[in-house]
């Protein structure tokens, strides 16, 4: 596979380097005839990463999260003689209790307490935050490490576990719902009234490549957004385009967006 050629679509550089990374695991896989694993991506970077696999008929692959609508995922890149039970595992469970019922953990404390340990944000997956617990995907490198190494959240002790996937519940997700108007479907106008901000601090924000559409880095202020679009922004949050409603008698579009909480 000629990783220049297969990646040639891409335009962001950060997304290329990736993709580079997934190009040699297919050749590893072609050449060795060993099933790969690669790190977890995000879902446009496991979008991108499929299509790169798929020009390869060699190949084949599977996508896991552990368990249905997770938002970060591994793929597992194996011959297109094998079998699912011959590729291997890939992933392992790990669930978090307190001791001092601190019960007000979110998932930015969680997700600093595991790099706080060394451990790199592409290895871990999704987190999934309880009231007085949490459940988190892990690839199965490090799980033996964060079993021994992983005590403490927010200066609370915590206990660690390691659970079996069938025991992965999925906690509610919680929205503020409201809505906006916008004097375009630009990212930068939206993006402006979904956070009471400035069109220069928006502007800003995508100039310095914080915003993320569908997990895809946006990079132009002129983007134009549609319905049920995830946007993210580093700092501020995300949420979802819920609806494009009409047009005011100003000339304005009527958004409902659900910010996540």
């Amino acid at each position: 596979m000629d990783k220049q050629k297969v990646t040639s679509f891409i335009r962001d550089e950060d997304l290329k380097i990736k993709m580079y990374h997934i190009v040699d695991l297919c050749n590893l896989v072609s050449k060795k005839h060993i099933p790969k694993n690669t790190d977890f991506l995000n879902p446009f970077e496991v979008k991108t990463a499929v299509s790169i696999i798929n020009s390869e008929p060699d190949l084949k692959y599977i996508v896991d999260g552990g368990y249905p609508g997770c938002e970060r995922a591994i793929i597992h890149i194996f011959p297109y003689y094998c079998d699912m039970d011959s590729v291997g595992a890939g992933l392992r469970f790990l669930e978090i209790k307190n001791n001092d019922k601190f019960g007000s953990a979110n998932h930015r404390d969680y997700m600093g307490a595991l790099l706080s340990l060394g451990i790199r944000r592409e290895k871990i997956g999704d987190i999934l935050v309880h009231e007085n617990y949490c459940q988190i995907v892990v690839d199965e490198e490090i799980c033996d490490f964060l079993l021994y190494n992983f005590k403490k959240v927010k200066k609370s002790n915590v206990d660690v576990r390691e659970i079996h996937r069938e025991l992965v519940e999925i906690p509610q997700q919680n929205y503020k719902e409201s809505s906006v108007s916008v004097s375009s479907l630009r990212i930068d106008s939206v993006v402006a009234s979904a956070y009471n901000l400035s069109r220069s601090e928006s502007i800003k924000l995508v100039n310095s490549e914080l915003i993320q559409v569908n997990y895809e880095k946006i990079t132009q202020p002129s983007f134009q957004v549609e319905e049920n679009s995830v946007v993210s922004v580093r700092g501020y949050g995300k949420f979802l385009i819920k609806e494009l409603g009409g047009i005011s008698k100003k000339g304005k579009f009527r958004l409902s967006i659900s910010k996540y909480l």
